[in-house]
């Protein structure tokens, strides 16, 4: 925030204080000479479900902060104004009004808008959504629509308590958390079902694409994007839906087709640098490491075990 005046210094001091007792620890930032910012309880005594009022700001966590301060929690941004922008592994979703997404407070994560919004902030302990969603790590930073089907009555849910917060207590809150989370993850589900098929079809025709090209050490991504009609971008962002990057998904089906190779009895006589190079790997002081990495053990006590 621009401005060394006292009243800045308190506003900021203020604003700053109301995000680290109500969420966790952050960083925050404003080009805007007239900040404001607020925090608001919806239930009394509770830092489960809050109303953030804001301005212009940048808000992150950082490694620093997850260090001193480790929460493991999710945050879900029901959007009432404006609009905003949450960022986390590597995804980045746009949120309008009416739209909801969720981050986690376990690794860093950061959070954008370029003008005033208010947002409604619900805090879920992170097994309450595990139970319902095995994956939940690849759900971070998208949107889910709060205007249809079962994010409309999600979303509506929530709209609700923070209405009548003011007749609730904590304790209230606690004992809606798993049928929140309940609702939340059917809104999530139904979101992923709806979009996924079209994405997994094409994904896979991606991964069998580099499957065969495996062997090649100079496999170009680019060029396989290509290829199948889509921009590099698109091609990583498909694999977000296995949540890794495409040259993770690579480095893991090479490290296996050796470690197949090298219990296999039939190959007993390659060595373990000519099995490496046909599997793909230039690169042999990364192979070796990435395979102990991976395996918890050499290339050749691997073999040795078989």
């Amino acid at each position: 925030m621009r401005g060394n005046s006292t009243e800045s210094r308190r506003v900021w001091e203020t604003w700053r204080s109301q995000l680290w007792s109500r969420f966790v620890r952050l960083e925050s930032s404003s080009s805007d000479e007239d900040f404001f910012g607020h925090v608001s309880a919806a239930v009394p005594g509770s830092n489960r479900l809050s109303t953030v009022h804001s301005t212009t700001q940048i808000t992150e966590r950082t490694q620093a902060n997850l260090r001193r301060d480790p929460h493991d929690d999710m945050l879900f941004a029901f959007q009432i104004e404006g609009h905003g922008f949450i960022e986390q592994d590597g995804r980045q979703a746009r949120l309008d009004p009416g739209d909801f997404g969720c981050y986690m407070t376990d690794r860093p994560y950061r959070l954008a808008f370029d003008s005033p919004f208010r947002q409604v902030i619900l805090r879920l302990p992170r097994h309450r959504l595990a139970d319902h969603l095995p994956c939940l790590s690849e759900e971070t930073a998208r949107r889910f629509d709060g205007k249809a089907k079962a994010g409309l009555i999600a979303a509506g849910f929530i709209r609700q308590m923070t209405e009548q917060g003011g007749s609730l207590t904590d304790a209230d809150l606690a004992g809606m958390e798993t049928v929140t989370a309940q609702m939340l993850a059917t809104a999530i589900r139904q979101r992923t079902e709806t979009q996924g098929d079209a994405q997994t079809s094409r994904l896979e025709r991606v991964k069998r694409c580099l499957r065969d090209q495996l062997r090649d050490p100079d496999l170009d991504f680019a060029h396989v994007a290509a290829a199948e009609g889509m921009s590099l971008r698109t091609l990583q962002r498909l694999f977000q839906l296995d949540g890794v990057s495409p040259s993770q998904w690579v480095a893991e089906q090479r490290l296996k087709q050796v470690a197949q190779i090298l219990r296999d009895p039939a190959q007993a006589k390659r060595s373990i640098t000519d099995v490496a190079l046909s599997c793909g790997f230039g690169d042999l002081s990364h192979f070796s490491r990435t395979f102990r990495q991976r395996y918890g053990t050499s290339a050749r006590n691997w073999r040795n075990l078989s």
